[in-house]
């Protein structure tokens, strides 16, 4: 596979992100961060992303060899990029050393301190042997990792490169990410950079941007984010509002932003609106769950005092994704806790994807789960979902389901999705069960 060095960056660095943001959904440096760690450990190589706090003061002699480090830094980065483009303008493809030789440049590249990082990006962009793609997306990286501990500084270099960068995806994720850590301790300045460059740079500073400067006001003043939302006039305010709620990664992130949600919902007149806003913003804070145990989350749908119509509509955004190992508990938790309809709808879900991913620990959980209507639910779909390559284990499950529609539902279900290579024993099911065969077709 041909690559070059600005694809190597944007597939092992920052890939997800883009995904991410080409869904107007919010991302951080440190998910890039992470998914190069990750990606590094896979391949055997070690990258160490902490910062050293040691004394601030430094000598004479230490800066010149911080120097030094960034222009040998920058010196090897250009040279690979040359090497890079030698390999796609010859048709040679890349081998796993060059491609761990590319992880490991970005991970000592994101060591660098913000002085060693402004000498790689003044060295970057006064090489004009360089490709411009190449240089491009190394100096948009090294301004996105400038720009999570000193969003200014980064924005500033920003603005001086953009005749470079312009409007490419990298240089816009580069703002996206500084706008967000800048707002999470200053967003009256974030806006500012807003005010005074949209007018120059509207691309960068549309509602993407805006989103960006109320998730990270959100992390520390959740009340002024709400405040924002009605100040910057964004063209969908309830895009905002959504934004606002996934900025919430932990327990007392969440509580404080929940807090400041009732507020701004108490300002709004009664009606569909309000409940709506509710609704999606706490089947949002479902979906966003990452990392956390069963116990740790009950604990906070407890602290919050959400109620059970509440939390139905938390556990709406649950999925096997961020349940995993948990799944089964959070099934049984739904059981007790939650609406009948409620619950049956949320576990119909899960199950759904449990099987999906694991059928055989979902038919287990199953098996000694207690008897009820969400058990009944979670059967049905079970048999269902498992139907197209176990076709006689989903008739097993649902036969013990209740006679009665469900269970008639259920059957018909299970005859739809039969292996469509064995017609004579689908024939022979729909027989000896009832299936109106012709109905389903």
């Amino acid at each position: 596979m041909k690559f070059s060095l600005a694809s190597t960056i944007l597939i092992v660095v920052i890939g997800a992100a883009m995904a991410f943001m080409h869904q107007k959904r919010l991302t951080t440096l440190e998910d890039d961060q992470r998914s190069l760690v990750k990606k590094a450990t896979d391949l055997g190589i070690s990258i160490d992303l902490s910062n050293s706090g040691g004394d601030s003061r430094i000598t004479k002699r230490q800066r010149e060899e911080s120097g030094d480090e960034a222009k040998a830094m920058t010196a090897e980065l250009a040279a690979f990029a040359r090497e890079m483009e030698e390999r796609e303008e010859s048709g040679s493809d890349t081998d796993e050393v060059t491609d761990d030789r590319a992880i490991d440049l970005m991970g000592r590249l994101m060591r660098l301190d913000p002085s060693q990082l402004k000498t790689v990006i003044a060295g970057l962009r006064d090489d004009k042997s360089l490709p411009e793609e190449s240089r491009r997306n190394m100096i948009g990286f090294a301004i996105m990792i400038l720009g999570e501990k000193h969003p200014e500084a980064a924005l500033a270099i920003y603005s001086d490169s953009v005749d470079l960068l312009g409007d490419d995806d990298i240089g816009q994720h580069a703002v996206a990410s500084s706008l967000r850590a800048w707002a999470s301790t200053d967003p009256n300045a974030a806006l500012e950079w807003i005010r005074k460059n949209e007018a120059a740079h509207p691309d960068l500073t549309d509602d993407d941007g805006k989103l960006n400067i109320i998730a990270g006001a959100a992390l520390t003043d959740p009340k002024l984010a709400f405040s924002l939302i009605s100040e910057m006039k964004l063209e969908d305010p309830a895009m905002a509002i959504d934004a606002l709620v996934e900025s919430g990664t932990n327990p007392t992130q969440r509580t404080a932003i929940l807090a400041a949600l009732r507020d701004h919902l108490a300002t709004l007149p009664d009606g569909t609106e309000r409940d709506d806003i509710l609704r999606e913003s706490l089947e949002s804070m479902g979906r966003n769950l990452a990392g956390e145990g069963f116990e740790t989350v009950k604990s906070w749908i407890a602290d919050a005092k959400l109620s059970p119509q509440e939390a139905g509509q938390f556990a709406a955004g649950l999925s096997y994704f961020n349940t995993k190992e948990d799944t089964g508990r959070w099934i049984a938790w739904m059981a007790q806790n939650l609406p009948e309809g409620d619950a049956r709808e949320c576990a119909d879900n899960l199950i759904g994807q449990w099987t999906q991913q694991d059928y055989l620990a979902a038919g287990q959980w199953l098996a000694a789960a207690p008897e009820g209507p969400t058990k009944n639910a979670a059967v049905a779909t079970y048999a269902e979902t498992v139907a197209e390559y176990e076709p006689q284990v989903a008739v097993q499950w649902a036969l013990r389901l209740p006679e009665g529609a469900e269970r008639k539902a259920t059957l018909a279900a299970i005859y739809q999705e039969w292996p469509k290579g064995d017609t004579k024993a689908a024939a022979e099911f729909a027989r000896e069960y009832g299936v109106d065969t012709e109905a389903e077709r």
